[in-house]
C-alpha cells in the first residue's frame, strides 16, 4: 500500500465497489430464498405423517457450548457406527439410499471387517450390509483422501463373500468430488444415472454417493413415516440434523435468518465466505422440499 498513491488506491477501490456490492447482493438473495424454503419446509413438516414437526436445520448444533446439541462424532469410525445403527433395524433406508428392492432389514451390517489379503496384511472395508442372496459394501470417507484402496477393499470382500452379489459405494463429502475426479483412475462415469461411478476393473462399478444423499434419504423416510419406532426416528433426526450441519456444511435456519435480514456489516458480508455452501443447500433445499 506505501507503493501506491492514494488515487490509485481511489481509483481501484472505485472499481472494485460495484463488484463487491453485486457479489454481497447475489449471497444475500440466496440466504433470502434458503430462508422461505426452510419457512415452508418447517409447514410440511408440520403437515407430513413425521413423528416431528420442524425440519432438521431448525436448531442450531454447530455452537461451541452445550446448545451444540448432544453428539459430537469425531471422525470416519464416529460416523461410519452412527450410520450403521440407521443402516441395521430399518427395512426402508437401503432401498431409499441405494435403489434397491428389499422387503426386509438386513440381516446383518457389519463394520471393519477383516479381510485378508495374499502377502497376509488385510483391509477393513468399514461397512458390510448383508442379506440373504446380496450385500452392500460402504467405504465411509471425510478427511482422508486414500480413494484409490477402494477398489481393492471391494474386490476382497467379493473374493471373501463370493455367495452373494455385490454392490459397492464409496461415501464422501460433495465438497470432495472435484479432489476425487482428479485422483481416481478410469475417469468418474457420470453416465444417464444421477450419481457418479468408477468403473474400476476389479470388482467393476463403483457407485459415488455423498454424504447429503444420505441426508436426503433419511428425509423422505422420516417425512412418509416410514420409522423402525420412535428410537430410530429420533436418532435417524438427529443423524441428519448433525450431518447436513457438521459434514455438509449447511447452515441452520437461525443463522439463515440472520443473514437474511443482515443487522450489522458482520452478517451482510458473511455469505460471501461461504457462498459455494450457500448454493448448495440452495439446491439441495429445492429437491427436498416437497418430497
Amino acid at each position: 500500500m506505501r507503493a501506491l498513491r492514494r488515487q490509485q488506491l481511489t481509483d481501484v477501490w472505485d472499481e472494485l465497489g460495484p463488484w463487491w456490492d453485486e457479489y454481497a447482493e447475489t449471497g444475500y438473495e440466496t440466504a433470502v430464498r434458503i430462508a422461505d424454503l426452510l419457512e415452508q419446509s418447517n409447514d410440511d413438516w408440520e403437515d407430513s405423517d413425521a413423528p416431528f414437526d420442524a425440519d432438521p436445520l431448525a436448531a442450531d448444533l454447530t455452537g461451541r457450548s452445550v446448545s451444540r446439541g448432544p453428539l459430537r462424532p469425531d471422525g470416519e469410525v464416529a460416523w461410519s457406527r452412527w450410520l450403521a445403527q440407521l443402516l441395521r433395524p430399518s427395512a426402508a433406508l437401503v432401498p431409499e439410499l441405494f435403489d434397491v428392492t428389499a422387503s426386509q432389514a438386513p440381516s446383518e451390517v457389519v463394520r471393519e471387517d477383516q479381510l485378508s489379503k495374499e502377502e497376509g496384511t488385510f483391509r477393513r472395508p468399514d461397512l458390510l450390509v448383508f442379506y440373504a442372496d446380496r450385500g452392500i459394501s460402504i467405504e465411509v470417507k471425510l478427511g482422508d483422501e486414500n480413494y484409490q484402496k477402494t477398489s481393492e477393499t471391494a474386490a476382497l470382500v467379493e473374493r471373501q463373500y463370493g455367495d452373494r452379489h455385490w454392490r459397492h459405494a464409496l461415501l464422501l463429502p460433495s465438497r470432495k468430488k472435484e479432489r476425487l475426479a482428479s485422483i481416481v483412475d478410469p475417469p468418474l462415469d457420470h453416465g444417464a444415472g444421477d450419481r457418479p461411478t468408477v468403473e474400476w476393473d476389479d470388482p467393476g462399478p463403483i457407485d459415488v454417493l455423498y454424504w447429503r444423499d444420505v441426508t436426503a434419504a433419511i428425509r423422505a423416510l422420516l417425512r412418509r413415516g416410514d420409522v423402525v419406532d420412535e428410537h430410530w426416528a429420533a436418532n435417524a433426526y438427529l443423524f441428519c440434523a448433525v450431518a447436513e450441519q457438521r459434514l455438509v456444511g449447511f447452515q441452520p435456519q437461525p443463522a439463515i435468518e440472520r443473514l437474511a435480514a443482515p443487522g450489522n456489516v458482520v452478517d451482510t458480508i458473511q455469505p460471501i465466505a461461504f457462498a459455494d455452501v450457500l448454493e448448495e443447500q440452495l439446491t439441495y433445499f429445492r429437491e427436498v422440499v416437497n418430497l
